[in-house]
């Protein structure tokens, strides 16, 4: 996907300075299309080889459903025991609560 991103940002910035070279030299009103036709010639044609060969490599739903499990099970077990003690202290803080709150009633008539 950075590649992707990458090739898409390249293509933005050529773009932009070959319309700034076309705009400061401009000798010939033909010879400019066609350049520029080329060019986003040539550029389709890496942005398609890079679509249609180089992606699907690197993209394989498999491999990176296996990560995304793994990684989401070591996070479960470093997550647990921090879940079970926040669990087990606001517990012990709501059962105080309540004890002082039955203590400060009983005192009072």
């Amino acid at each position: 996907m950075r590649a992707l991103l990458a090739a898409l940002l390249l293509l933005l910035c050529a773009c932009c300075l070959q319309a700034a070279l076309v705009r400061r030299e401009a000798p010939a009103e033909d010879a400019a299309p066609a350049t520029l036709d080329g060019f986003f010639t040539r550029q389709f044609q890496t942005l398609s080889e890079f679509m249609t060969k180089e992606l699907p490599q690197k993209l394989q739903a498999e491999e990176l459903r296996s990560q995304a499990e793994a990684y989401l099970d070591r996070a479960n077990k470093q997550l647990a025991p921090l879940a079970q003690e926040l669990r087990s202290n606001f517990v012990g803080l709501f059962t105080s609560l309540l004890d002082l709150g039955k203590d400060k009633g009983e005192g009072k008539p």
